[in-house]
């Protein structure tokens, strides 16, 4: 029941209905009534893992409250700050990469003449895992670290883990932001609800039309990459580079427009990344709320640990956080890869000393000056790169890719180049891109609220007509699979 479906809109309507009808009186209905919500709609999309997420919410919150309790014993602190790093580091493990490490450790015995005949486990991956893992295993650490105070109310803590708009797919919540949320009775706001629909609308833009069209030309030459001139190659690495950013961006854009018609606001998870200059700026930028569980529960001690090793250290501590990165992603040496080389990238920032600056590119401007411009394409040209080992089934199969690019044909013109469905996709790129662009200051994409009323529904028309003319139907999105 994707967020896309007409099933999905039969659902939430009655929802919407019910919350700010019969249920708005308390803060109590409010969140019965959407923790039922939220209970049924991943039961609709595994009725299996229901119990899952139901017993990572209870150990969670008792795990929580034993560590506060014993405030006085950090010995016992510690304990069950392990337990609970355990189980939720285990049921990513187990669910997620068993048989990866499985199949690791028999092409690793195979090296040294080890036979071995096995066949993997059907183990399943439970939606959303990786997202309600890590958001519970931030909410122990901080509970731990005094910097949150554990939830005593069950009903409250359940609805912060399962929480349907962003329980599949993020993004991922810290329990300081959203739990003072869900401890208040929600009051309607009418200019809250309307920037909802309007961020609604445009992440089914980004998804339906852009990635969607786009990976209607990236599918068919990655599948096929080894008939493909070189010219064509890159311009299928273009195509999906976009379509990886318009699907995730697109559902992340939904999950929060729908999530503040509810009256509760999540994290902004893309901030027009494609706009950065530097790679440090990129994750800022893109997957915030991963970039910053990292930076916080990984990189932060880690490289803490290795101060003594100056910019050595935090090297390490970079290139070690993205590995973890890559990998979260999925079990694939190819996500490792994609990871590593993303904080080798790093390097040059960490010796130049810039590793920390950030800043909007051509801050109150509309054009860029030529040296944003460049740096911005030869990120853009590395990212796109970067993300062959992403899409890519090995990474002999990606380097194969990226060595067939440079054939002879690869100032060729690119085959189908000129055909309608290219021609109207990259005409809708730009379109796409030229919003983002212009509302890269604000808070989001199409935050347009302070156009006249003309403007803003002649915007709200003309995507709908992009919608309905250049849209098309999928089930699912590619960070589903995480």
């Amino acid at each position: 029941m994707v967020f896309n479906s007409i099933k999905f809109v039969v659902f939430v309507l009655p929802v919407l209905f019910l919350y700010w009808s019969f249920f708005k009186k308390s803060k109590v209905a409010q969140n019965v009534l959407l923790l039922a919500s939220s209970l049924f709609f991943y039961a609709w999309a595994d009725w299996r893992f229901l119990f899952l997420l139901i017993a990572s919410i209870i150990i969670n919150y008792y795990l929580a409250l034993k560590i506060r309790k014993e405030v006085d014993d950090e010995a016992k602190q510690r304990r069950f700050l392990y337990i609970g790093l355990v189980f939720n580091v285990g049921l990513l493990l187990y669910f997620k990469y068993f048989n990866f490490f499985y199949e690791s450790f028999v092409e690793l015995i195979n090296v040294f003449g080890i036979t071995s005949s096995y066949t993997t486990l059907s183990i399943l991956l439970p939606l959303g895992i990786s997202f309600f893992t890590f958001q519970t295993l931030g909410y122990l650490i901080d509970v731990y670290n005094e910097e949150i105070d554990p939830s005593h109310n069950f009903l409250e803590f359940s609805l912060f883990v399962a929480y349907f708009p962003k329980i599949l797919s993020g993004p991922i919540e810290r329990a300081t932001k959203m739990m003072p949320q869900i401890q208040e009775k929600r009051a309607f706001s009418y200019e809250l609800f309307v920037d909802g629909l309007r961020q609604i609308l445009w992440g089914l833009f980004a998804k339906i039309v852009i990635a969607e069209n786009c990976a209607t030309i990236a599918n068919p030459i990655f599948n096929n990459y080894e008939d493909q001139s070189g010219s064509t190659l890159i311009l299928g690495a273009f195509f999906y580079a976009i379509q990886l950013y318009a699907d995730f961006s697109g559902y992340s854009n939904m999950a929060i427009g729908l999530s503040k018609l509810f009256g509760i606001q999540l994290m902004r998870n893309f901030a027009t990344p494609f706009f950065s200059t530097n790679i440090s700026d990129f994750w800022r930028k893109w997957h915030i709320s991963l970039t910053t569980w990292m930076m916080d529960y990984v990189f932060t001690p880690l490289s803490f640990s290795l101060r003594s090793y100056q910019k050595n250290g935090l090297i390490i501590s970079i290139i070690a956080t993205f590995v973890l990165v890559g990998f979260w992603h999925g079990a694939n040496w190819t996500f490792v890869f994609y990871g590593l080389l993303h904080g080798i990238y790093f390097i040059p920032l960490v010796y130049s000393g810039k590793m920390n600056t950030s800043e909007i590119v051509a801050k109150g401007k509309f054009f860029p000056s030529i040296i944003e411009f460049i740096k911005m394409l030869l990120l853009f040209i590395l990212i796109m790169a970067t993300d062959i080992f992403f899409r890519a089934n090995s990474i002999k199969e990606a380097i194969n890719y990226i060595i067939s690019i440079f054939s002879d044909d690869i100032f060729s013109i690119p085959q189908g180049l000129f055909n309608s469905n290219y021609l109207i996709t990259i005409f809708l790129i730009f379109i796409f891109f030229f919003i983002e662009w212009n509302n890269r200051e604000k808070k989001h994409d199409f935050e347009i609220n302070n156009y006249n009323i003309f403007l803003r529904w002649s915007s709200y028309v003309f995507l709908f007509l992009l919608i309905l003319f250049f849209g098309k139907s999928s089930e699912t999105f590619i960070y589903f699979q995480f």
